[in-house]
């Protein structure tokens, strides 16, 4: 992103007179493994990745991975002396990122690199530009199988990791003691879902992990239902059934 930045000095030869000095800065976004972005101007129209690095002291730059997300989505490692060009529109994120290897994936077919083992859901869909419409899926041998924000994805297989945006359905059937319900895609309240199913009253709803463990939802409690969710239900202790 280009900008414009005037400098006003006195003019050395009429002291009541100014001197304006107009110059082109280049805005930059540049992120860690948080995504969380900081922007920085440079007065040059192709810096080296070295710079971006300094930028945000990054020292020794040998240790870290310095990444560009390009127009296209795809995001590539720049080597600390290959130029970026700044002139060219949208190509102003770099991610910094402390690591010696980088880890490849695919989302839609755009190639993307990723400098840790392991990156959350809400992490790849910045990546992949998702919209509020599109879930993100992992495929796999068995199918596509949904990426939710909050999972941890790991990256570390044999081969590249196969991403995709598929158009976000607005309704899903989740399940109650194995009795299914299709409900509106949206967070859910533990005393909406109780309703829903009709628990018996006095019992609490548990919500079945995706490791066949139980958690206890507490009152007021809400999470965004997903497709295939199974929920069940137990009587505190202390009481009898």
């Amino acid at each position: 992103m280009t900008d414009i930045r005037v400098d006003v000095a006195d003019d050395p030869d009429d002291r009541s007179s100014k001197v304006f000095k107009v110059f082109k800065v280049f805005k930059v976004a540049i992120s860690d493994e948080t995504f969380t972005f900081k922007t920085f101007t440079f007065e040059d129209a192709e810096i080296t990745a070295a710079q971006i690095a300094e930028a945000v002291g990054a020292h020794p730059v040998t240790q870290f991975r310095i990444l560009q997300q390009l127009t296209s989505g795809e995001v590539e490692t720049k080597r600390p002396t290959e130029l970026a060009d700044l002139r060219e529109a949208g190509v102003e994120r770099f991610f910094v990122i402390r690591g010696d290897r980088t880890y490849d994936f695919t989302i839609d077919g755009l190639s993307l690199e990723w400098p840790l083992a392991e990156i959350t859901g809400s992490h790849l869909r910045v990546l992949a530009r998702a919209t509020d419409r599109q879930d993100l899926v992992r495929v796999t041998a068995e199918g596509f199988k949904a990426v939710a924000g909050g999972d941890v994805v790991s990256l570390d297989s044999a081969e590249a990791e196969e991403f995709r945006l598929v158009e976000r359905k607005q309704t899903v059937t989740i399940f109650y003691r194995e009795d299914p319900f299709v409900v509106e895609r949206r967070r859910w309240s533990t005393e909406e879902l109780m309703a829903l199913f009709e628990v018996k009253a006095g019992y609490k709803l548990d919500l079945i992990q995706p490791d066949g463990e139980f958690k206890e939802m507490k009152p007021n409690e809400a999470i965004e239902v997903r497709e295939g969710m199974e929920f069940t239900s137990h009587v505190p202790s202390g009481q009898s059934s």
